[in-house]
Order: structure tokens, then sequence, then C-alpha cells
């Protein structure tokens, strides 16, 4: 017996074993820097919470606004996975022979999450974020933060859903406890809120960019490439199965990747393992494309009609009244933030994504993998400093990012306000977004 361990026919059938066991398809290392904007806040997050304080200053007023955490998925993603991703786990266990996966026996025996139950809804993990979220902030901005219900001066408001509703709460809870938090008194929200959803009402933009086919060509002609053509094709054939997936089947198993994924803080899904980094790539700029042609710079009206939410800043921190609210935080989706953020000129690229630089931008800054990631936030706070100076600094996933136009990360409030002073003056939304004969 212990001869034959060390013949050279053994040797050479160990060989090939584990020859073919390094060549199965195993987990990419790096799936989590593509999940697109289903990527869950703990992948980034800033957990230094080190005080942000400045010599001379004192913080004097915080406004953010909040994407919701974590949800399950909309009605389309729903049905796919109770009925079409069923039948392709069916595929792949029937081939798994032609296969060249690692974790057959997870994908064999999976079953749909609970978590589909609702559509839309804040999941544990998503209220968990928002909490932390809060107790961050907090600790960063204590003599702003850290105070009693009864010896604070802020506002709350959500949209008219589940989502945001709980995610409020969940950020109130973080910053006055479980107790405490039972005494605030939260507004009722608007069924189509202009401030926090103004997309909503901009009835030219829902006109010629939201319901626009010509808005999403280049979208579609990324879907028709060679380059998407090859993914699925390897893809398809690294599961084994006789067919080609279509783009809708395998993005909707990248999507759901992404959820199953973003649920449980110790877990991932296994359908994140059928892909490769080269496969989260093109999907994710799949996502990415989708997002610029809808909510990024490739219209002008998409960015230009946040500025209702930039103006009511300005008007927050503009407010001397000693009884004014010392923060005001918003909570609402992604449309808001990347529109936000396009109004404010971040992540901008020198070139526009298309259907076919997708090489050349592989080093972009319109990620929204990082930028629009679930619970994703965007922060100002106004310092006030020695001779009544008062200073800003804008945080967005709890970094400090520098304001454009300013030379420091503590930027002078009227150097702030001149830099936008453009989009403030043209920020008439019922000329901007109404429909004129």
């Amino acid at each position: 017996m212990f001869n034959f361990l060390k013949s050279p026919k053994f040797i050479c059938i160990l060989f090939v074993y584990l020859k073919n066991v390094h060549a199965c398809h195993d987990l990419n290392a790096n799936f989590t820097h593509y999940l697109s904007s289903k990527t869950p806040y703990r992948y980034v997050a800033n957990y230094n919470t080190d005080p942000l304080e400045y010599d001379g200053c004192k913080a004097w007023k915080i406004w953010l606004v909040q994407r919701h955490g974590t949800r399950t998925p909309g009605k389309p993603l729903d049905v796919f996975v109770k009925n079409r991703l069923p039948q392709i786990q069916q595929d792949i266990v029937n081939s798994l022979i032609k296969g060249d996966l690692c974790n057959e026996y997870e994908i064999k025996y999976w079953k749909p999450h609970r978590e589909l139950d609702d559509q839309k809804r804040l999941t544990t993990e998503g209220e968990d974020e928002l909490f932390e979220i809060a107790e961050r902030f907090q600790q960063r901005l204590p003599h702003l933060l850290d105070q009693p219900v009864e010896n604070t001066n802020f506002l709350f408001r959500f949209t008219d859903t589940q989502r945001t509703e709980r995610s409020a709460l969940q950020f109130a809870t973080g910053l006055f406890g479980r107790v405490e938090v039972k005494n605030i008194s939260f507004p009722k929200p608007l069924d189509k809120d202009p401030l926090l959803r103004f997309y909503k009402v901009c009835q030219k933009w829902r006109k010629n960019v939201k319901k626009s086919p010509e808005a999403t060509i280049e979208h579609k002609k990324f879907i028709e490439s060679s380059i998407v053509n090859k993914t699925l094709s390897h893809l398809s054939k690294r599961l084994g199965l006789d067919y080609v997936l279509t783009f809708n089947d395998a993005k909707n198993m990248y999507s759901y990747c992404a959820f199953e994924t973003a649920w449980e803080k110790n877990k991932i899904s296994p359908w994140c393992s059928v892909f490769s980094e080269s496969d989260f790539k093109v999907f994710e700029y799949s996502e990415d494309l989708k997002h610029f042609l809808i909510d990024g710079y490739n219209y002008e009206l998409t960015y230009k009609q946040s500025c209702v939410l930039l103006k009511n800043m300005i008007e927050h921190f503009d407010d001397e009244d000693l009884n004014s609210n010392n923060g005001i935080f918003y909570f609402t989706h992604s449309g808001t933030i990347l529109k936000m953020l396009g109004l404010l000129s971040l992540y901008k690229d020198d070139n526009f994504l298309r259907h076919d630089n997708y090489l050349e931008m592989e080093n972009r800054q319109w990620r929204t993998s990082k930028i629009d990631a679930f619970g994703s936030n965007l922060a100002f706070v106004l310092y006030k400093c020695n001779n009544d100076d008062m200073k800003i600094i804008m945080l967005h996933q709890e970094r400090i990012i520098k304001i454009p136009g300013c030379d420091a990360e503590l930027c002078s409030y009227e150097k702030f306000k001149l830099h936008y002073q453009a989009k403030l003056k043209n920020c008439d939304f019922n000329e901007m977004c109404g429909i004129h004969k």
C-alpha cells in the first residue's frame, strides 16, 4: 500500500487531481469592489471616528442627505429569483460534470432567501447600517450631536416609503438611544416630495430623460457589444450550460449576488462565485453606464434640478435665528444622491461613459460601487470660528472630501457659496422642469 503511494502512477494521478482542483473557478477575492448600487455599506464605510475638530472653530450646524440602507429587491428581480433562477440552478446542477465551479454544493442546495417576502423594504442589515452611521457621526461631532433629545433642535424628514422611514428611525436611535428616540416627533411624509425626490415631479426630466428611449441608447449598445457577448459566453461555459445566458438573466444573477451578500455581514451569496473578476467589471460598468445616463452627467437637467437641495442647505446654514435647527437629516434614495453629486461636480471624469469606451474608462471616478452603495450619504458641517468667521466641510461616505474651488478641506463658507452661486441663482425649479408648449 505505502509503496503504491510512492509509485510514479499514483504521483501522476495526484498531480492531475490537484491540477483540476486548482483549475476550478472559485470566488474572486475582489468581488466586493464591483457590486454597483447594491453594494452593502460596510464595504465603503469610514470607521475612523476621530473628532472633526479645528483650532479656533466649533461645529455649529450639520445638514445631511442619506440614502436608505440595504433593502430587499423590487418586483422584477423578485420574480426572477423565485421563477427563473431555480431553473438556471437546476441546469447548472445537471451539468456539473461539464462546468468549472468549486462551490457546486452551495449552488445545488441554494434556496431563495426569506428576505424576498417583502419587496423594497429595509432589512435588518439596513437598520444596522443607519444606526452605526449615526453613532460614528456622533463620535466625530460630539459637541453638536451628543446631546439629550430635549436639548437638540434637529429636523428629520423622509420620503413616503418604508425603507426611508425605518432608516430615519434607526439613525435617530443611533443618536439618542432606544429609549429617548421615542420622544422625537417625525413629520408625516409627502406623497411626492419636491425636495427629497424632486425628480419625481420634474416633468421635463421624466419625459426627456427617464422615459426617453434615446437616453438609454448607449446602454443598449453596450449590452449588445462584443465585450458583453464574450462575457455571457464564457460565463455560460463555466457553468456547464448548453445554452448562452441572456444579458438579463446574467445581470439578475449579478444583482442577486449583491443583494444576498448585503443582507448578512458574515455570509457571501453562492451566486457571487459563478462570476470572474472580468465578469464583475463588465456588469458593474453596465450599471455605471445606466446610472450615468439617467442620474449622472449625460443631461444637464438631470443634476441641475437638484439645486433645490443645495438651496435648502444654504438657507439652513444662513439662518441666524437661535431657535433654528442645528441639524437637518434627510432620508431618501439613490437617484437623489447621484444627482446631488453631479450638481457639486464630484466624481466627474474627463470623458463621458459610452458603450464603446469600456476599457478606456477602467479607472473612472463615476463608479457606483463606491459612490452609491446602500446607505450612501452626503453631509455638510458648518463651523463658527474666531471673529465669527464661518467655514464648512463636506463629507461623502463619512469621509471628508475637498470642496471644488477650495484649497483646503476646511473651506470658507463665503467661498463655497461663491463657487456655486450660478447654480443657486438659476434654480427656478418650475421653469427648468415645466413642459412648455
